[in-house]
């Protein structure tokens, strides 16, 4: 990635999830990949992967426009196939027990509730971590 794409997908972070995985994870010890969709040389959406033992989906974000237009679906199973390249057996991300939709796109795409992280967005506020397994 460019420097100029790299502060546009901090930036897609930001506007849609209020923070910044990316950032988050650039100052720890991971592997890292972003893969991005443009539209007319405009970064529209982007998903930021993560791994050293486990392969996570840190971020999936899509410009407002642009959903419901598979980009997120694209993305996340570019995500799943590079994961399977690598050798991983699943695929792991973290989604707010409140995102029922988000939960039940990720069901859609494969995914499987594993556990509930308690307060794992601050106090009260609890997440799921779901897992597609590559491998049975």
């Amino acid at each position: 990635m460019e420097d100029d794409e790299v502060e546009e997908v901090i930036d897609l972070e930001y506007e849609i999830l209020g923070l910044s995985v990316f950032v988050d994870i650039s100052m720890k010890p991971y592997h890292k990949k972003v893969f991005v969709a443009e539209v007319n040389d405009e970064i529209v959406a982007a998903a930021v992967v993560y791994w050293n033992d486990e392969f996570r989906i840190g971020s999936v974000v899509v410009k407002e426009e642009y959903r419901n237009q598979g980009i997120g679906r694209s993305l996340v199973n570019k995500s799943i196939d590079f994961a399977r390249k690598k050798g991983f057996d699943s695929v792991w991300l973290e989604v707010s027990v409140n995102q029922a939709a988000l939960v039940s796109y990720y069901k859609v795409l494969g995914f499987r509730i594993h556990d509930v992280i308690k307060h794992y967005y601050g106090i009260g506020k609890h997440a799921y971590s779901m897992v597609y397994r590559l491998r049975d």
